[in-house]
């Protein structure tokens, strides 16, 4: 889905003034507009997913278990960026107390910057970032 999404999406760009923030600081944001008239409404969030491990039993008669990776959102802030053609600045806070970026076996904390359009009846446009939040 997120591949079809991609292609799908013309007219949004995103681009983040550092790749690494801490919490508790702001990051500067700037979201490109090139083609208003096909994005809908268009958002900018800071999203936080944590990705975690589930054991469950595998149904067979040895009493052997599997694991799956499960996702959960850890934080999501969305908040709304003009839809006209152009440059917008945005500073995004990242709280103090939110997780941070973490890669580990069976659980991790993985942060991006989202913007989307938003539009009716149709999958949204979106432009994704991902970022590093450190302690």
């Amino acid at each position: 889905m997120d591949a079809l999404r991609r292609k799908m999406t013309t007219g949004l760009d995103l681009e983040a003034g550092q790749d690494e923030v801490r919490r508790g600081d702001e990051l500067q944001v700037r979201v490109t507009v090139s083609r208003p008239e096909q994005l809908g409404d268009v958002e900018l969030g800071l999203v936080c997913t944590e990705l975690y491990d589930v054991e469950s039993a595998s149904g067979g008669d040895d009493g052997g278990t599997s694991r799956s990776t499960s996702t959960a959102v850890a934080h999501e802030l969305w908040q709304p960026v003009p839809g006209v053609e152009g440059t917008h600045g945005v500073r995004l806070h990242i709280p103090s107390s939110a997780p941070f970026s973490y890669e580990g076996l069976c659980l991790s904390y993985r942060w991006e910057v989202v913007a989307r359009g938003r539009r009716a009846g149709k999958l949204d446009a979106r432009a994704t970032r991902r970022i590093q939040v450190i302690a």
